[in-house]
């Protein structure tokens, strides 16, 4: 059986485009993550966003995030469990030494705000995002990390 060539040509471009929605879709999976901060410590409101921006992965904290603006020493960390709190008690929400990687300082206390990942932090092993006091060892808020599936049906459509 032989094929005229605007029909090969048909097929590799069917492919082509078939094999690029796939790379589209697992690209927008890897960095297509976010959630919505609840209370711990400190009344919290907000939501954030991990985000892959000229090759490096970035959380970015929504323009209503807002936390316990007279605490001390707050950074935003990452835990690799879905629950980080499960084991604290209120009304401080300690966190175990080893059970969280600290990101950065927290550069306010709202706003919208951006942070660069390192490659060191492997996002593929974190399982929610913190505000944390390191000074007294408090949560004030935490979101678990969920995956957008809206992103990646929205690329298969």
């Amino acid at each position: 059986m032989l094929f005229s060539n605007q029909t090969v040509g048909r097929g590799l471009a069917a492919l082509a485009l078939g094999a690029s929605t796939v790379l589209a879709v697992q690209a927008a999976e890897m960095g297509a993550h976010s959630g919505m901060f609840q209370k711990a410590e400190a009344p919290v409101s907000g939501s954030f966003k991990i985000k892959t921006e000229a090759g490096k992965q970035v959380l970015v904290l929504s323009s209503d995030f807002k936390t316990n603006d007279s605490a001390p020493d707050l950074k935003v960390a990452f835990s690799p469990s879905a629950k980080p709190l499960a084991m604290s008690k209120p009304p401080k929400y300690e966190l175990k030494a080893g059970s969280y990687t600290v990101l950065a300082p927290l550069k306010s206390s709202k706003g919208a705000q951006r942070y660069v990942i390192p490659a060191s932090i492997d996002l593929s092993k974190q399982k929610s995002v913190l505000i944390w006091c390191q000074k007294f060892n408090a949560t004030m808020a935490w979101a678990p990390i969920q995956h957008d599936s809206k992103v990646k049906d929205s690329m298969m459509k």
